[in-house]
């Protein structure tokens, strides 16, 4: 299982993977909702997009796998854009244009050509799971982070005994990267410090 990890989800370290996703990943920390929504989005789109490449790199060029692939992307963010504007319009809004920039995701495509491309089904699906989940764990920490003690609030409910002690500088796009900020630190030390023990078993 931890070959998997580092394999497969990893691929260097979780800190790599969030600075991929760091775009999505603060646009959505604002509000709870917004994290669950774009987690939804990300997992959704990266197990669909992972079945499709899986099951068809074999029949495409080499030459017109980036195009291919980015269409497969693109595809299944559009449909699942289109349902979230459908069934939950409050989430698509406060996500805005950050949903439809999901179509052109450093983390899908990486994980369309690295995995998904290279081996069957069931691995791209575990990979896609994994990396997916990941993510979407980080968005809600993120979002519970700064909702709660940047607005007060927690689904869009205020929690009055914090109203006046709220750190609004948190709410703005300078606390969602100060935030992103410190959780990546703290998962570079919890690595780090995990590798070290390995390291130091194994001699």
């Amino acid at each position: 299982m931890k070959n998997f990890f580092k394999t497969c989800l990893l691929r260097g370290t979780p800190s790599m993977v969030l600075a991929l996703g760091a775009g999505f990943v603060m646009a959505s920390s604002a509000d709870i909702r917004a994290a669950l929504g774009m987690g939804a989005a990300v997992l959704i789109s990266m197990i669909l997009t992972s079945i499709v490449v899986s099951a068809i790199h074999k029949f495409i060029p080499a030459y017109a796998k980036l195009p291919v692939y980015l269409l497969i992307i693109t595809g299944f963010v559009s449909i699942i854009e289109m349902l979230m504007e459908a069934f939950f319009p409050i989430v698509v809004n406060m996500l805005g244009a950050h949903l439809a920039a999901l179509a052109v995701s450093a983390v899908i495509y990486r994980d369309a050509e690295e995995v998904a491309d290279h081996n069957g089904e069931w691995t791209s699906i575990k990979t896609a799971l994994s990396t997916g989940i990941f993510l979407t764990v980080i968005m809600i920490v993120c979002a519970l982070i700064r909702e709660v003690l940047g607005n007060a609030s927690i689904w869009g409910h205020e929690i009055a005994f914090l109203a006046n002690y709220k750190v609004s500088a948190l709410a703005g796009a300078f606390g969602g990267y100060l935030v992103l900020a410190c959780v990546l630190a703290a998962i570079k030390k919890l690595t780090g410090a995990h590798e070290h023990l390995e390291e130091e078993e194994n001699e």
